[in-house]
């Protein structure tokens, strides 16, 4: 008996490196729609210009296969929780100002985190004159800011949502 019990531990011993490689190799699954946080954005933003569905997929697209936009249900092995925590823009270009976006983050592999991070992008683009393309434009600069934070992903562990929000 004791026998089959150390041959049973040796063996799920064994496994367990291979297992871990697997997770690695796992895709990192991020929300195909990102979510704001609840104070943020204003009716246009949140109803009209998808920023949310943008910068998921423009995270996807940069980050060559290692990410995949979809609905998430939990049972990830490893996945990036992102939250939108500042968002504004105006139509008009230039004459109505600087739009920005800023992203809170959390890479978590078995439900760990393991990195997080806070991006902020800011335009000013003169010729760029609908809210929603200026915010497609600042999802597509944050979306490579992020596959390139994945390739080293760093962990604050004194940064959380709110303090990044702000």
């Amino acid at each position: 008996m004791k026998v089959m019990t150390a041959a049973a531990l040796a063996a799920a011993f064994a496994c367990a490196p291979a297992l871990q490689a697997q997770a690695a190799d796992a895709p990192i699954r991020v929300a195909a729609d990102i979510p704001y946080r609840t104070d943020v954005g204003g009716e246009l933003i949140r109803t009209e210009c998808r920023f949310g569905s943008y910068l998921s997929d423009s995270i996807a697209r940069h980050a060559a296969g290692r990410v995949v936009a979809a609905p998430l249900d939990g049972s990830e092995s490893r996945r990036l929780d992102i939250v939108v925590t500042k968002a504004h823009a105006a139509g008009g270009g230039a004459i109505s100002g600087p739009k920005w976006g800023r992203i809170y983050g959390e890479l978590k592999e078995d439900g760990r985190v393991v990195g997080n991070f806070s991006f902020k992008r800011t335009t000013s683009r003169p010729f760029t004159f609908r809210a929603c393309t200026t915010l497609k434009l600042i999802a597509e600069a944050l979306g490579g800011d992020v596959a390139r934070w994945l390739e080293q992903p760093t962990l604050d562990p004194l940064m959380t949502e709110e303090v990044a929000a702000n």
